[in-house]
């Protein structure tokens, strides 16, 4: 019976690690971001895009943000959020030459997607537009691919085969 028991945990190792390998995709927008006027000011989404519960070091999540207007997109970190002090979506204390972007940016606006691994910090989405530019807001369409990390994926895959090879020598 205890054979049984390990040969059952074993094959839910190989599941976990599996499983953790293809991941999750999660999918969703944020619609309506302003975009400010000028070209030197910066808009800002008022909620995070991410705040996650699990220790970075357990999982691996992969930012893809998409989209459509002629404007460029970025994400900020909370501090650089705090920093810049937005009001009503807008900073006029952070252009887009003075702003620390952790991905994207102006350097995005003929892009329209970049992907980024968003680890354990909290990122909030920023966007702007070229001198001239008639957009007045953008959505932002985002998926996030969340994997299990190589060091919990090597974990399983170690303790399937320990309980393999303890199975093996009970008979």
């Amino acid at each position: 019976m205890k054979r049984v028991i390990l040969l059952i945990a074993s094959g839910l190792c190989a599941l976990l690690m599996i499983g953790g390998m293809f991941g999750y995709t999660y999918e969703d927008s944020i619609d309506n971001v302003a975009v400010p006027m000028t070209g030197t000011a910066v808009g800002f989404a008022d909620e995070p895009l991410t705040e996650s519960a699990i220790p970075s070091a357990l999982i691996s999540p992969e930012l893809t943000i998409t989209w459509k207007a002629d404007v460029w997109v970025g994400l900020v970190t909370e501090e650089e959020f705090n920093r810049c002090a937005p009001s009503d979506g807008i900073s006029t204390t952070c252009g887009p030459s003075s702003t620390n972007f952790a991905a994207g940016g102006p350097n995005t606006k003929d892009a329209k997607t970049f992907t980024y691994d968003i680890g354990g910090d909290v990122y909030y989405p920023v966007d702007g537009q070229s001198f001239g530019g008639t957009e007045s807001s953008v959505d932002v369409n985002y998926s996030v691919k969340v994997t299990l990390a190589w060091p919990v994926i090597i974990f399983f895959g170690a303790l399937g085969t320990g309980l393999q090879v303890l199975a093996y020598r009970m008979r």
